[in-house]
């Protein structure tokens, strides 16, 4: 169990690495060229050393396992590496072993890693729980992790909550195959030579689209009716959500604290960038589609949660969240440096402030991602920003030859990579808030890496029983 006072000193590091290296957080891509975000690295003595690093080792970066620090690096540059790693690297890692007879059907290989290891982590926690006879899964999807856990702990019901009929119907069919496949592999493990049907049918999907309204002491209750009496409304039951999105796990920990019969959790969240804030300060790119969600003041909100980052509260632009929800291990493990996409965007952006008085406030998002060179990016570029004819070939090629030297691309690369690091420090403040959260409703959570980071990025497990 992580402590209160180690949760709030995590936090207050948190804040602190955060606030010094804002310009890193908070500074968008696309105006990198525009205005000259290199001279922060600049000002801080990390330039020289960073454009002189192989090409090899600039996909080593964003992870402070493996930033390449050496005798020539920068000592603050070399610190914050140290404190990114202690920071958020001291949750503990479970340890488990994938067992024979895992049932793979219609996984990709992430979803395997995910749904076994979480199932194994939920069944581990039912045999240490005393009570726990039943499980509410949110936003279950297809129903892999509830339909495993079913099947590997046959004492417990399971109810599976997806606000899309389209996917409650896809679970109900994978079930009725399930049952035919697992049968036979249960029987052989347990070599009785007789099927176990105690087994199967304890999963059942449900279609609801969780809203703030299904918070109440009769949480159970309500999905005891929904699911026909399948679970008991009076029964003790287990709460979890794997990778619930945005605001989803806010409503998760809510739920678990109002309900009674709701007894333990298991969460992993995800989609930070969808979270609802509070409030918020003045920040970068707050209009248009990189605007913040902002919650309504009467209205339950996914950060911050805890009374400590409440009372000292430090709020995230878009850019800031849209970092959280980045891949650090996964982009360090890959040995590649990002997509020229980026480089092209910057550039694009220089286009657009010198070729037009008004910058549209249009997202050029994904429109133009396969494009091969400048030329074809900011054609599509323009295009979707509906000035297809302000903008000749021409003057696009004129461009193109101006950035040709290739000075700006590499120190993209590395602003884009030193962000990257920051990631998980950003999604660390998340996580400690939701913990906190809890400490302050009388619950003693825990927090631990469940995930590999390289299969699945967002890999934090989040317990909690209550007493």
């Amino acid at each position: 169990m992580v402590e209160r006072e180690e949760l709030q000193l995590k936090a207050d590091k948190c804040r602190n690495i955060i606030n010094q290296y804002s310009f890193l957080i908070d500074l968008p891509l696309v105006s990198f060229i525009v205005d000259n975000h290199w001279k922060y690295i600049e000002d801080l003595g990390w330039s020289d050393y960073l454009l002189s690093l192989p090409d090899s080792q600039l996909s080593l970066i964003p992870d402070p396992k493996t930033f390449p620090v050496t005798a020539d690096t920068p000592q603050t540059l070399a610190k914050l590496v140290t404190d990114c790693l202690g920071t958020y690297g001291s949750f503990p890692m479970v340890d488990l072993a994938m067992p024979e007879g895992f049932v793979k059907l219609g996984m990709s290989p992430k979803k395997q890693h995910e749904v076994f290891r979480m199932g194994h982590f939920i069944a581990q926690a039912i045999a240490k729980s005393r009570d726990v006879s039943q499980i509410i899964d949110f936003g279950s999807g297809k129903g892999y992790l509830p339909e495993h856990v079913s099947l590997t702990s046959p004492s417990v019901k399971v109810v599976g909550l997806d606000r899309e009929e389209v996917n409650t119907a896809g679970g109900k069919q994978r079930n009725k195959l399930m049952e035919r496949l697992w049968l036979p592999l249960f029987t052989k493990q347990n070599k009785t030579g007789v099927a176990d049907h105690s087994c199967v049918n304890h999963y059942q999907p449900v279609t609801l689209e969780l809203k703030e309204e299904h918070i109440s002491k009769d949480f159970v209750s309500h999905i005891s009716e929904l699911s026909d009496g399948f679970v008991s409304s009076d029964k003790s039951t287990m709460l979890v959500g794997l990778h619930a999105c945005g605001d989803l796990t806010s409503l998760l920990l809510q739920t678990f604290l109002r309900c009674p019969q709701l007894q333990a959790l298991v969460s992993v969240g995800c989609c930070y960038h969808l979270i609802t804030q509070k409030e918020r300060t003045l920040s970068y790119m707050t209009d248009g589609p990189h605007k913040p969600k902002l919650a309504d003041p009467s209205s339950i909100h996914a950060y911050p949660m805890s009374a400590y980052l409440q009372k000292t509260p430090l709020y995230f632009t878009r850019n800031a969240l849209n970092l959280a929800s980045q891949a650090p291990e996964r982009m360090s493990s890959s040995g590649a440096v990002p997509a020229k996409n980026i480089v092209y965007r910057a550039m694009f952006q220089v286009l657009l402030k010198e070729q037009f008085e008004t910058l549209p406030a249009c997202n050029v998002g994904h429109s133009a991602s396969h494009a091969t060179d400048f030329i074809s990016y900011s054609m599509a570029a323009l295009k979707k920003l509906k000035l297809c004819g302000s903008a000749s070939e021409y003057i696009v090629q004129s461009y193109s030859e101006r950035f040709n030297d290739g000075s700006f691309e590499r120190k993209i690369y590395l602003f884009h990579q030193l962000r990257t690091l920051l990631s998980r420090i950003v999604e660390c403040l998340i996580l400690v808030d939701r913990v906190l959260f809890l400490h302050d409703n009388g619950v003693k959570p825990d927090i631990f890496g469940l995930f590999d980071p390289v299969v699945s990025p967002r890999c934090y497990v989040l317990v909690a029983e209550k007493s």
